[in-house]
């Protein structure tokens, strides 16, 4: 019981700080109405979570298993959302980074989001026992963002 309460409260303490210092570098406030707010959030959310998984993978924070599955959650949980968030014809989709490229190859988009979708959903589903599991399972996920991000991401 009380290894249970310290691996919460570490995994807590650290998603916390690595939240903090990556939604810091951006803040926008979110609009439950606007597409482009939810999705700037949402990738904060997502580079907080690689943050504090190549924290543990680093060893600059010990690695805590409910920590990583935690990650690997909000991860998978984005992926599942990301297409919607994408409508065309937003002028305000310029806000953000993404990249006309998502719009004029709606197809290649949709195909790269369907691979997230189901590469974060085995993360998901088999959480790491190890810092090797968690670095196996984030190579994959680590590939995801960085083709979706040179094929649709401008860099600002």
């Amino acid at each position: 019981m009380k290894s249970s309460i310290r691996i919460l409260a570490v995994a807590a303490a650290a998603t916390l700080a690595v939240s903090a210092y990556a939604g810091g570098h951006n803040l926008v406030t979110p609009d439950i109405n606007d597409p482009v707010t939810l999705r700037i959030n949402i990738m904060q959310n997502v580079g907080a979570s690689a943050g504090l998984v190549s924290a543990m993978m680093k060893g600059t924070i010990p690695f805590e298993p409910l920590a990583a599955q935690a990650a690997l959650v909000t991860i998978n949980t984005a992926a599942l959302g990301l297409s919607g968030l994408f409508p065309a014809g937003m002028p305000e989709n310029m806000r953000s980074s993404a990249a006309p490229a998502i719009w004029t190859d709606a197809a290649g988009f949709k195909a790269a989001i369907a691979k997230f979708i189901a590469d974060s959903d085995d993360a998901k589903l088999f959480p790491p026992e190890s810092v090797e599991e968690l670095r196996d399972a984030f190579s994959v996920l680590g590939g995801n963002c960085k083709a979706c991000h040179k094929a649709f991401r401008i860099k600002r």
